[in-house]
C-alpha cells in the first residue's frame, strides 16, 4: 500500500464514529472555557493545543495536566476528549492542555512523538509566563496517547529537560513490533470479531511506523531499557479487560515497577478499549481513579 493509498483509507477511517458525536447541547453544557494555542516545537514545527480553564479562578501558579488523546495515531481530537479534559479542569481546579498532535499516515513516526515531547517541553520551559507550576505538571494519555506519554517521558529522560510530577497511561500499545493478530490468545484467534479487530489495529500500526521503526523504544516503550524506565515518576496504568492491548499494557506496568518506579496498575475487567473517554462500561471507575491519582499528586 502506497502512502497515498494509506492517506485515502485514513480519511475513510476518520469519518467513522461508532459512538456518535456529542450534541451541540452537550457541548454547550460543558464546564470551563477553551482557547487554542500554537506551540512551537523542534524543526520549525508547531502543534495545536487546546487549553481549558475551569469556571472558578485558578491560582497564579497552578497545576497543569497535559492530555494526549487516543485514535490509533490516525484519528484526531474528538469532542469526547474535550469532555474528559473539561471534567478534569473543573474537578481539580487546574489548567488542562489537550494536545492535538499530527496524524499518520500523512505524518508517520516519529512526528507525533516530537510534537508530544515538544508540547510538554514548552510547558516546563515557559511555566512562569504561562501561570503554571512546573513542579505540578502531569502527563496523561489514552490508547495511542498513552504510548506518546511513554515516548515523551523517554525523551525527557534522555535529554534531562523535564520531570513531570506523575504519569497516566491507559489501554495503550506498548510493543508495536508484534502483529496485533499474533498478540491474540489461542482462544481469541478462533473468534472472527477479535481477529477483525486485530487486523484493523495492524493497519493502524502500518500507517504509523514500519518494521524497523517499531523496534525503537520511542515507538514501542516496552522495549526501553530498565535504566531509562527507572527515571519515570509515579505512574497510574489502567488496562481494559476486553482489549487486545490488555497484556502489553500490563506488561509495561510490570516492567516499570520492576525498574523501581511506583506504579498503580488497575485492570477494569468489564471494559473495552477506549472506555474512559467514550464512557462505555467501567468509565466511572476509571475516571474516579484518574481524579484521585491526580489530586494526590497535584495537591
Amino acid at each position: 500500500m502506497t502512502r497515498e493509498e494509506m492517506a485515502a483509507k485514513a480519511q475513510i477511517i476518520r469519518g467513522r464514529d461508532r459512538f456518535g458525536p456529542m450534541t451541540e447541547e452537550e457541548l454547550a453544557a460543558l464546564p470551563g472555557t477553551e482557547r487554542e494555542l500554537s506551540i512551537p516545537v523542534a524543526e520549525g514545527r508547531s502543534v495545536r493545543v487546546y487549553e481549558i480553564r475551569p469556571d472558578a479562578p485558578v491560582p497564579d501558579c497552578c497545576p497543569l495536566i497535559i492530555n494526549y488523546h487516543g485514535g490509533g495515531f490516525v484519528k484526531g481530537r474528538a469532542d469526547r476528549d474535550k469532555r474528559y479534559c473539561c471534567h478534569l479542569a473543573q474537578e481539580l481546579n487546574c489548567l488542562v492542555w489537550d494536545v492535538d498532535y499530527c496524524l499518520a499516515p500523512e505524518e508517520p513516526f516519529p512526528a507525533a512523538v516530537q510534537e508530544s515531547y515538544g508540547a510538554a517541553s514548552y510547558a516546563f520551559a515557559h511555566a512562569p509566563e504561562l501561570g503554571i507550576d512546573p513542579e505540578r505538571i502531569i502527563l496523561a494519555g489514552h490508547s495511542a496517547g498513552g504510548n506518546l506519554v511513554a515516548a515523551a517521558m523517554l525523551q525527557a529522560v534522555r535529554s534531562g529537560s523535564f520531570r513531570p510530577r506523575a504519569l497516566l497511561m491507559e489501554y495503550f500499545p506498548a510493543d508495536q513490533s508484534i502483529s496485533p493478530v499474533d498478540k491474540l490468545s489461542k482462544e481469541l484467534r478462533g473468534d472472527p470479531w477479535w481477529v477483525q479487530r486485530a487486523q484493523t489495529e495492524g493497519e493502524y500500526t502500518l500507517f504509523y511506523c514500519d518494521g524497523a521503526q517499531a523496534l525503537d523504544p520511542l515507538c514501542s516503550p516496552l522495549r526501553a531499557e530498565a535504566a531509562e524506565l527507572a527515571q519515570f515518576p509515579d505512574s497510574l496504568i489502567i488496562s481494559a479487560g476486553k482489549d487486545t492491548l490488555q497484556r502489553e499494557t500490563e506488561a509495561f506496568a510490570l516492567k516499570l515497577a520492576g525498574a523501581g518506579v511506583t506504579v498503580t496498575l488497575r485492570r477494569v475487567p468489564e471494559a473495552v478499549h477506549g472506555f474512559t473517554t467514550n464512557r462505555t462500561e467501567g468509565w466511572e471507575t476509571a475516571l474516579g481513579l484518574h481524579c484521585k491519582f491526580f489530586r494526590q499528586h497535584l495537591y
